[in-house]
Formats: structure tokens, C-alpha cells, sequence
């Protein structure tokens, strides 16, 4: 927040030079030349004077007296100016202030209601406390209500977008995305966004809504890295090997790092599979495995038969848990074991990925689809190249 007002009042000094560095030079050097024009004349009067006590026409008392005339005339002359100058200065002071005064009226809510201002204090409030899941909702709430009042404000939706993606919100989130898809339906960038949230909010699920809008994202950017990912994880549930292999490839000539290197194993294994690779079971269940005590926190309201997820998902990488395992809360406390046969996808597994991230979620609607009423938990990055001690997660705060 200082940096923004240190900002802020930088730019309104220099706007303030700009309205009075004019005036002030167009006054002083108005001055400036009827000074320059007085001592020019006052210089050549006394030049001629030397001349005429040089040829004997005045003496030397005469010429001292006439010199003293000239500069009292001179002096004269430069009073003169000095009233004007302080009669103009309020001029300046009023056109610096109305500068700040507007620049405050012309961003902040009030006025003309542009909203700059306040967008900043907003994205500054999300980012203050990121992980205060309770207040960052407040704040985006806050600017839901908000963009009502500004439906033109692009860049405040795309902040909502984001923010409720955060969140986890993916339905509110797929709503503000895509507004600003039909806003701007060549966007790529966008369109892959939209087709992300989709994705989550639709329960992982490839949906009607969620293969158009991937196909839509890769018709406008046919090597987005993502959206080939999913297209190849559709073409995978469907028992498309063929089609899920050629995707991976395509998807491949874009990716760096340990995602290239995620597909590549991908692609080798997929490629010696018979065509039945629909099977979950038929991944190697040897590898990596996870070890996780899960236990409930006190003063979680949750029934008996609800719903506990827990899950393993790419700390950076694609969105698909990597493995899962569905208890319910009367099985807490116990200890889950995580396993690469538990992955939903050839080539998604605990084996696959160096960094993993744990997840534990009591769901009372029973679906994998989060929502805001859910308890959550998440662990810290996991380092799958080191073997891991058992790890606890508590369960005890609600996402929303």
C-alpha cells in the first residue's frame, strides 16, 4: 500500500509541473525580457555618455550625475514588475491543487466513477492475506458487488474470475470468465481459462459444455499446453490410445521441464499398451507410496457418513489427483495409503511427479466437486524424490 501512494504522489508532482512549470516560465520570461531590454538601453546610454566626456561635451561631475539618473531609472523599472508577481502567484498554487483534487475525483468510486482506485485497494486487500481464506471471500464479495455497478470494467471481472478460482469457487468463477469470453471471443487466453473452471466446477467431468469450450480454446490456440491435456485425458476415458497418444505429443513440443518429462513417460507406456487402457487397475501399483494419518479437528460439524476425500495432486502440474482414496468421517482418525495404482490416468501417478501436494476434504454432498461448506486441509510441497514419514493432516477449517 505505500508503494502505491509513494507512486501515486509521484505522478501528481509531476502533473503539477506540468500545468505550473508553463505558467511560471511564460511570467519570468516576460520579465526576464523587459529586464534584458532595460539594461540594454541603460548600457548604450552610457556608452554614449563616455563618448560625449571623452570628446569634452559633459565633464566628469556631468557624467556622474547623468549615470546616477540612469540607474534610478533602471531600479524604477524593476519595482514596477515586482506587484505583478505576487498578484499572479495564486494563479499556479490553485492549478496544482485542482490537478490533485480531479486526479482523486477522476479514479476513485466517487466522481466519475472509474474505479482505478479502488480496484488497487481491493487486489491489494486479496494479496495482504492470501491464505485468510474468510476475509479474501469478504474481498471478492466485495468486488462482486462492485463490478454490478461496472459491467464495462474488464479488468475488475478478470479479478473476480481469478479470485474465485482461488477460491475453488469454479462455478462463480466460470461465470465472470465467461463474460469476458463473449466479450472477447478470440481471446485464447481466456478461452482456456473459461474451459478450466468449467472442467472443476463440472465435477472433473468432460461435459457437454466442457468439451466445447476446450475445443473452442484449442481451435483459437490449437498448442495450449492444457487444453491438449485435456483433450488427451477425454480421448484416454473414452479408450482412444491412438488419439490420446497423438495428443500427448502434440502437447509435448510446448512443454518444458518435468512436465515434458511427464509426457514422454506417458507416451512410451501408452504407446506399448494393448487398447484397453480404460482400466485404472491396470496401472503398476510398485513405486512411490504416500502414508498420511487423517484426523478430524475439534468442532468440525460433520455427519457419520459424510463423505472424506483424500488425495495426492501435482504441486505444479496438471489438476488431476495422482491419487485418491473415499472414506467416510466415522472411519477417522486412520491411516491412508496412497499408491500409484490409485491414479485415474496412465501416466498420472505418484511415480510421474517429483513435487506432490496432499489434500484431505469432508464432503457432505458427496460429490468430488468442492464446494464452500466443505472442511479442508492441505499439506505443504512434498518432495517425492526422498522417502516421506507418515504424514498427519487435521481437518478442521471450512473452505469458505
Amino acid at each position: 500500500m505505500l508503494v502505491f501512494w509513494m507512486v501515486a504522489i509521484s505522478f501528481c508532482v509531476v502533473a503539477v509541473a506540468f500545468v505550473v512549470a508553463p505558467m511560471r516560465i511564460r511570467r519570468n520570461t516576460g520579465n526576464t525580457n523587459r529586464m534584458g531590454l532595460n539594461v540594454a538601453l541603460y548600457r548604450d546610454r552610457i556608452s554614449e555618455l563616455e563618448k560625449s566626456r571623452s570628446a569634452g561635451e559633459i565633464s566628469d561631475e556631468e557624467f556622474a550625475q547623468l549615470e546616477k539618473d540612469l540607474q534610478l531609472v533602471l531600479l524604477a523599472d524593476d519595482g514596477d514588475e515586482v506587484e505583478p508577481v505576487r498578484t499572479e502567484s495564486s494563479v499556479p498554487v490553485a492549478a496544482a491543487a485542482f490537478v490533485v483534487v480531479f486526479s482523486v475525483f477522476l479514479y476513485g468510486d466517487f466522481g466519475f466513477s472509474l474505479g482505478s482506485l479502488n480496484d488497487l485497494l481491493l487486489a491489494e486487500e486479496m494479496q495482504a492475506a492470501p491464505h485468510d481464506v474468510p476475509q479474501m471471500r469478504v474481498t471478492v464479495e466485495k468486488l462482486a458487488r462492485r463490478l454490478q455497478q461496472q459491467p464495462d470494467n474488464d479488468r475488475g471481472w478478470f479479478l473476480l474470475a481469478q479470485s474465485w478460482r482461488s477460491l475453488s469457487e469454479y462455478e462463480e468463477a466460470s461465470r465472470a470468465f465467461q463474460r469476458l469470453v463473449e466479450k472477447f471471443p478470440n481471446d485464447a487466453a481466456l478461452a482456456a481459462n473459461y474451459a478450466e473452471v468449467v472442467f472443476f466446477a463440472d465435477g472433473q467431468r468432460f461435459s457437454p459444455r466442457v468439451r466445447e469450450a476446450v475445443e473452442q480454446a484449442l481451435a483459437l490456440d490449437p498448442d495450449n499446453l492444457q487444453m491438449l491435456e485435456f483433450s488427451a485425458m477425454y480421448a484416454y476415458r473414452q479408450g482412444d490410445s491412438e488419439t490420446t497418444v497423438a495428443l500427448f505429443r502434440r502437447a509435448l513440443k510446448s512443454a518444458e521441464g518435468e512436465r515434458a518429462e511427464l509426457l514422454r513417460r506417458a507416451i512410451t507406456r501408452l504407446s506399448g499398451e494393448s487398447p484397453t487402457l480404460d482400466a485404472p487397475s491396470q496401472v503398476v501399483s510398485t513405486g512411490r507410496i504416500l502414508k498420511v494419518l487423517v484426523e478430524l479437528g475439534n468442532g468440525v460439524e460433520a455427519q457419520a457418513n459424510d463423505t472424506v476425500y483424500v488425495y495426492a495432486r501435482a504441486f505444479a502440474g496438471p489438476p488431476m489427483p495422482l491419487a485418491v482414496q473415499r472414506l467416510t468421517v466415522a472411519n477417522l482418525p486412520t491411516l491412508v495409503t496412497l499408491t500409484p495404482a490409485q491414479a485415474m490416468m496412465q501416466g498420472m501417478s505418484l511415480n510421474d511427479f517429483d513435487r506432490v501436494q496432499l489434500v484431505a476434504r469432508v464432503s457432505e454432498s458427496g460429490i468430488a466437486n468442492a464446494s464452500p461448506d466443505d472442511y479442508e486441509v492441505f499439506s505443504g510441497e512434498i518432495d517425492m524424490k526422498l522417502e516421506q514419514p507418515v504424514i498427519k493432516l487435521v481437518i478442521s477449517d471450512r473452505r469458505g
